[in-house]
């Protein structure tokens, strides 16, 4: 794990507890998206193993929404990645008889390959149903001997509580300036001049700066920067314009990764960069730092508005009318309609 910028406190929990004579069974690693939880997750399956390289070692096991591709079930193949099913849980580690009529032995309750223990890891464990939360619930209530899980999440109020408490939780924070700035200088990514901009933009997190240099988020910015900085006489209907083919944009490159990337999926994750660019935006008081009173009061103003349509995301309301709304309610800004 020597490997991993920032989250001092939770690697400290955990080489604690890996210098400690017994180990839990279960952990969740909460945070934000793309703070490095998995990453994370995959260090520390490595060290409890005593893998030097993690993919390398057979029992690690690492499940994600992905895995479908490569699922026995043919149905599974072939579905839009929104979720984990409970069959390729069932398939990858809890074992069981899935919807195709096939039994499968518990992966979990194997004897390991080399050593004494097993590691799963389930990136995304809030993609997991009811279902299969209350399949899993049966394995952590009598963990088989040597077998530890790892949940990564960034949504930890969909885990069941009967879930939560079974499982020691780490926490992850967004990464500070400095840690993002080491993240930089040791990434492959070929920086640009917006390399401030994106590393403010991404709130801490090195998966969202990803993000925002593959889908261009920054070619977006200035196509609609006056709007941004509420200067009068922008349209509203010409940035929301933008906005919509942004989102397009996303949405086809990332389908063009994955075949199977569910399209609703991919049309709320293009939207969260969009409002964080906004919400840059608004922190740095919309028309500059340390601005008069009335600047000040358009960036609480501007900032409400973020957090309202935050609030309409999570209750998945359309993109695009959310889109449409942004736009009009920025845009009353810029022309004094404080309403």
């Amino acid at each position: 794990m020597n490997h991993i910028v920032g989250q001092k406190g939770a690697l400290k929990t955990l080489r604690s507890s890996l210098a400690s004579d017994r180990l839990h069974h279960a952990w969740v690693f909460a945070g934000p998206r793309g703070v490095g939880k998995c990453t994370t997750a995959l260090g520390f399956g490595a060290e409890i193993l005593g893998a030097t390289v993690a993919g390398n070692n057979p029992d690690l096991h690492l499940i994600c929404k992905e895995d479908v591709v490569w699922a026995q079930n043919p149905a599974l193949q072939k579905r839009k990645q929104t979720n984990i099913p409970i069959d390729l849980l069932r398939e990858r580690m809890i074992g069981g008889k899935t919807s195709d009529g096939k039994s499968h032995d518990s992966v979990a309750f194997k004897t390991p390959r080399f050593g004494n223990k097993k590691v799963f890891i389930v990136d995304e464990a809030e993609l997991l149903d009811e279902a299969g939360q209350n399949a899993l619930l049966k394995t952590l209530e009598e963990p088989p001997a040597g077998t530890i899980i790892i949940l990564v999440t960034s949504r930890e109020d969909v885990l069941l509580q009967t879930i939560l408490s079974r499982c020691q939780q780490v926490s992850f924070s967004p990464l500070s300036k400095l840690d993002m700035e080491q993240w930089a200088e040791q990434s492959s990514f070929d920086f640009n001049n917006d390399l401030s901009w994106a590393l403010a933009c991404s709130s801490g997190s090195p998966g969202v700066a990803c993000d925002i240099f593959d889908t261009k988020l920054g070619e977006l910015r200035e196509n609609i920067s006056a709007f941004l900085l509420l200067q009068t006489g922008y349209d509203y209907v010409v940035a929301t314009q933008h906005i919509i083919q942004f989102i397009d944009s996303c949405v086809l490159y990332w389908t063009k990764q994955n075949s199977n990337t569910s399209k609703e999926s991919a049309n709320r994750r293009a939207f969260v960069l969009v409002l964080l660019m906004f919400s840059l935006s608004a922190r740095l008081g919309i028309r500059g730092v340390g601005g008069s009173e009335g600047e000040c009061n358009i960036g609480v103003l501007a900032s409400d508005i973020l957090v309202d349509t935050e609030a309409q995301l999570v209750s998945n309301v359309s993109i695009k009318v959310l889109v449409e709304s942004l736009a009009a309610r920025w845009g009353n800004l810029s022309a004094g309609k404080f309403v």
